[in-house]
């Protein structure tokens, strides 16, 4: 089971393998599944799937406007001989939309200079965010794009994050995407669920999950000694590394900014204070395990 909120930019992970691109695939209707279903906004997917995907936006009552998905799976079907906006244009063909959308989406993927260039002249990273334009030509409400990044160069893959995070303000669009790339997770996501062995076994903000994990906080003062012995009645295990410095073992963000406020208001001068955090690789390799 995995719910995705409106106007979030919703990480689905896992490692290759783990079914992903096959969830992806039901989701949109290229798949059959075996069992279950898909609702949007409250509204069954399959009851009305080509009105979903290849349509006019509908009204939805939930989402309070005209909805609809915008999808790109596997690597995008370009065509080198043709313009930027001459690709666009029968994408608007195929969903009923004037033509005057292809200058929307253009602005939105920030290639409004490139509408009349030739698509085999674009780098993989361009080609990339003409493919995504494509996707969101009829303002669809619900973005489902299959691992973005792939194969890009460190440039494009920050060209496509920097695009991702914007969408839901830009567009009051719903990202999903899947990935196994946990770095850009961290660095564009609102939300993310991870499928590990064909389940779902984490799903959390972003927020949520950096205020729950367990950090070692560093702290430099000037008398290590009495500070310890301050921060261990207020109940935190800490130790002394030297005559200045000493470690706050397994705290949380809230603790952590209780301990510097605790430091300062005990009269001690507070040099540096630095947290050592687990990236949500290193939780994903070492903590979700079976």
């Amino acid at each position: 089971n995995l719910s995705v909120p409106e106007n979030s930019v919703f990480a689905f992970l896992g490692n290759n393998g783990e079914g992903k691109s096959t969830t992806i695939r039901v989701i949109t209707g290229l798949m059959a599944p075996d069992n279950g279903s898909v609702t949007i906004g409250g509204v069954p997917f399959y009851k009305q799937r080509r009105r979903w995907l290849s349509s006019r936006p509908r009204y939805v009552p939930q989402f309070k406007q005209l909805a609809s998905i915008g999808a790109l799976i596997d690597s995008p079907s370009l065509y080198p001989n043709l313009t930027a906006a001459e690709f666009l244009s029968i994408g608007c063909r195929i969903k009923q939309v004037a033509t005057s959308d292809i200058d929307r989406v253009l602005s939105v993927v920030s290639m409004t200079r490139h509408a009349k260039e030739l698509i085999g002249r674009f780098s993989l990273g361009m080609k990339q965010r003409l493919a995504i334009a494509h996707a969101l030509i009829g303002e669809p409400k619900l973005l489902i794009l299959d691992e973005p990044t792939n194969g890009l160069d460190p440039s494009g893959i920050q060209d496509i994050r920097r695009l991702l995070a914007s969408l839901p303000q830009q567009t009051n669009t719903t990202v999903f995407f899947s990935t196994h790339n946990l770095d850009e997770v961290e660095k564009i996501a609102s939300h993310f669920a991870v499928l590990k062995s064909g389940r779902i076994r984490a799903e959390s903000t972003i927020d949520d999950w950096q205020e729950a994990q367990k950090i070692n906080l560093s702290l430099e003062v000037n008398d290590a000694a009495k500070a310890h012995t301050l921060l261990q009645n207020a109940g935190f295990n800490c130790v002394c590394l030297d005559p200045q410095r000493l470690q706050v073992n397994q705290i949380t963000r809230t603790e952590q900014a209780q301990i510097n406020a605790l430091i300062i208001s005990g009269g001690f001068d507070l040099y540096q204070s630095s947290a050592a955090n687990m990236s949500l690789e290193q939780w994903f390799t070492h903590e979700l395990t079976e």
